[in-house]
């Protein structure tokens, strides 16, 4: 029994196919990027607003988000990609809604975004054509 009357359990941080996709995504990019998982979105933007309560409702609203993948810069640290993935089990209207939102912070935050699509049918080769990394 914890301190906040729950019960609390240990839980998985990726699927099994988000594990197989993380282990595809590291050999990709191998040494040109850090590899995260399952990042708050809140963690990649820095926001700002001349109206404290502004500011506040934005991390309101993306407070429990998180995007599937971030390759990240092993010199600068920067952001370079998000990577999303298809989730079968997310309805289209909610997938619409999210995306919208996730789509337009990072791109007002200069961060480029790829969205894949069956992310089990990649090989190496075919998910750095997809993410656009050159040889």
């Amino acid at each position: 029994m914890s301190a906040f009357q729950v019960s609390l359990h240990a839980q998985p941080l990726l699927t099994k196919d988000e594990a197989a996709f993380y282990n595809l995504l590291r050999l990709t990019v191998q040494d040109q990027y850090l590899v995260f998982a399952q990042v708050p979105v809140w963690c990649l933007i820095d926001a700002q607003a001349a109206d404290p309560k502004a500011r506040a409702a934005f991390f309101n609203t993306i407070a429990l988000r998180r995007v599937d993948f971030v390759l990240v810069h092993p010199g600068t640290l920067a952001t370079e990609k998000i990577i999303e993935l298809d989730d079968p089990a997310i309805s289209a209207a909610q997938k619409e809604g999210r995306n919208k939102l996730i789509d337009g912070i990072f791109k007002e935050a200069g961060i480029a975004l790829v969205r894949l699509q069956n992310p089990g049918s990649y090989t190496a080769p075919t998910l750095a054509a997809a993410l656009g990394l050159g040889e």
